[in-house]
């Protein structure tokens, strides 16, 4: 009904006055940004300048910015069934609305769900809307792919060009993806640090390369940081202006931050607020600002969290400190630039904590405590598209490419992957 009244408002019928006309471009332009982008992927078909017009990355741009575009969150719930074997895991992504009432647990709108899958191992994201999903199938083989929820549009990633020396048992690696403003190419970091069978530091290697969307390939880079740094992956994707940010933590037990330029794709460095060397620290975003947020993981039931900001670079204000009264928990992310979202770690909830009411709202959420595999993340939806010029993919094609993408390997493969004790 709605679709059909706002096409009668733009185009009116033939019958009408000869002095009824349809409405200014620009207004129609500003009436369009206002809508869900489930609304505007229908009107596409109304007529090809609606559908130049809202395919234009300035279109995208403005959509995704407009205040009507309000960030949400959108949990990403993974679990474990044990009891069977193969180890089979389900996956479940949560949009939760955009006002959350204190004390009620809101309603869950279901964006993905996979019911019995092998291979998923973590999202990170969103950037632009955007998602980076991994799955990895035996030993350190890990697969890509960029996810659009609200377009549901998918497409998996190439191999990245890795070369492995034998000597090495064990690895970390951390992601980020981001956009580069110059080009317009979305772009995917990886960095992989591996240890030898020794754990000689000396002889550890850091490997990177970085994907381009637009090209559709990867390149090597060159790392300038030590290899015995361990970066952590953030809460959200930590991606500003163009840099992707990691925090990052030596044997001194100092933190400092590393960082991607996304359009000269070089690796820098930051200072960080002065971290207690037994105190936890991650990296979020607050608006449209990068946050630190650190505490002291060995106290959950008085623990005290303090939020700064990065005004410039080099300087920090901090802008909140939260001691949440509540069981055992850890903090998942920072949603509405003050509320916190934690993991109650006895009952397995997860939970909305408002610092200035001291409000507690279950959001509905079981999670697996056996598993490192909640996550909770701001989320605005995008009309940002993913696939290349020469490709074409309809929306229910996508949620099969994606569907396959992390389905069950076949009997014979699971098999082969318990007989060597591969399959996590």
């Amino acid at each position: 009904m709605f679709v059909s009244f706002l096409i009668l408002l733009i185009f009116p019928p033939v019958w009408m006055e000869d002095g009824h006309r349809p409405l200014p471009e620009d207004l129609v332009a500003d009436i369009l940004l206002r809508l869900p982008v489930e609304s505007l992927l229908r009107f596409k078909c109304v007529c090809k300048h609606w559908y130049a017009l809202i395919k234009s990355p300035s279109f995208i741009e403005k959509h995704f910015h407009h205040n009507n575009n309000c960030a949400r969150l959108l949990v990403c719930n993974l679990k474990v069934a044990r009891e069977v074997h193969p180890i089979v895991k389900s996956v479940v992504f949560s949009l939760l609305p955009e006002e959350i009432v204190p004390g009620v647990t809101p309603e869950q709108k279901t964006l993905l769900q996979l019911p019995r899958i092998t291979d998923f191992t973590c999202v990170a994201g969103p950037v632009n809307g955007l998602f980076l999903v991994q799955k990895k199938f035996y030993g350190y083989d890990v697969c890509l792919g960029l996810w659009n929820p609200a377009t549901r549009e998918f497409r998996s990633l190439p191999p990245a060009p890795f070369e492995i020396e034998a000597f090495f048992s064990h690895h970390d690696h951390q992601f980020g993806l981001g956009f580069d403003l110059l080009t317009l190419d979305y772009k995917v970091v990886w960095i992989r640090v591996f240890w030898d069978e020794l754990g000689q530091g000396a002889n550890n290697r850091v490997y990177a390369c970085v994907y381009s969307s637009c090209n559709n390939s990867w390149k090597h880079l060159t790392p300038e940081f030590p290899s015995s740094s361990t970066l952590s992956a953030p809460l959200d994707a930590t991606y500003l202006n163009g840099v992707y940010y990691w925090l990052c933590r030596g044997l001194d037990e100092i933190y400092t931050i590393r960082t991607f330029d996304m359009n000269s794709e070089q690796f820098g460095e930051m200072q960080v607020p002065a971290i207690p060397s037994e105190h936890w620290g991650t990296l979020t975003l607050r608006g449209n600002s990068l946050a630190l947020l650190t505490g002291d993981p060995g106290k959950p039931m008085t623990s005290i969290y303090d939020v700064w900001v990065l005004k410039q670079e080099g300087i920090w204000s901090k802008v909140l400190t939260v001691q949440p009264h509540i069981d055992a928990h850890w903090p998942r992310n920072i949603w509405d630039n003050d509320k916190m979202v934690f993991e109650i770690t006895e009952t397995s909830q997860l939970v909305l904590y408002d610092p200035k009411t001291r409000q507690v709202t279950d959001l509905g959420f079981q999670l697996d405590l056996n598993i490192a595999g909640c996550w909770v993340f701001n989320y605005k939806e995008s009309l940002a598209p993913i696939k290349r010029g020469n490709e074409t993919q309809g929306e229910d094609n996508a949620v099969q490419q994606i569907e396959h993408y992390f389905s069950t390997i076949s009997m014979d493969e699971d098999l082969t992957a318990l007989t060597y004790g591969i399959l996590w």
